[in-house]
């Protein structure tokens, strides 16, 4: 079946897993870097972006259970990156980045662009902005195919998601509707 259509969805299968390589290696590389689990980096970098979040929002956004981030959190608020908030009662409570984590986070962004052999950072980087979105919007219909409407949703209706993002939510949901 040597088909136009075959081919093309060889070649995708083949990318993304060279792509999924290159992106993995790398979120290891760097947290090891920076004596953190790759849990810890990605909760760091998902503080960084929403400002704050709690336990079960920052397990829905990685999709990760609740205990992982739990230990994770706990672990980067021992080390000084993450401070607790208690919200209404011992049970809730929300985490923000301390100067130190601000710190860190910067660095780890700094070390996934200049790459630890992050072609796919730089590579991202250098698309236009055209390509860039285009990427966005196939990124989020794939997503939104896989996870379905309610992990969008509820990401858009985070308390501390940036303007910016949830504005972008919107587009793309009313792009793929």
């Amino acid at each position: 079946m040597d088909n136009p259509r075959n081919s093309l969805d060889f070649l995708t299968i083949c990318c993304l897993r060279l792509l999924w390589d290159d992106i993995y290696e790398n979120w290891m590389m760097v947290a090891q870097d920076a004596g953190l689990t790759v849990t810890e980096e990605q909760i760091l970098l998902v503080l960084r972006l929403a400002s704050a979040s709690t336990v079960t929002e920052a397990a829905f956004i990685l999709q990760r259970d609740k205990g992982t981030i739990s230990k994770s959190i706990f672990s980067l608020e021992r080390n000084g990156l993450v401070r607790r908030k208690v919200l209404e009662d011992r049970r809730y409570s929300e985490f923000t980045l301390t100067a130190k984590g601000e710190e860190v986070s910067e660095e780890l962004i700094n070390a996934h662009i200049k790459g630890r052999g992050m072609g796919f950072a730089k590579g991202f980087l250098a698309l236009s902005e055209e390509e860039r979105l285009a990427f966005a919007r196939t990124a989020f219909k794939l997503a939104r195919y896989v996870y379905g409407d309610n992990y969008l949703s509820t990401v858009q209706q985070m308390q501390n998601l940036p303007v910016e993002a949830g504005r972008l939510i919107r587009l793309l949901k009313e792009e793929t509707d």
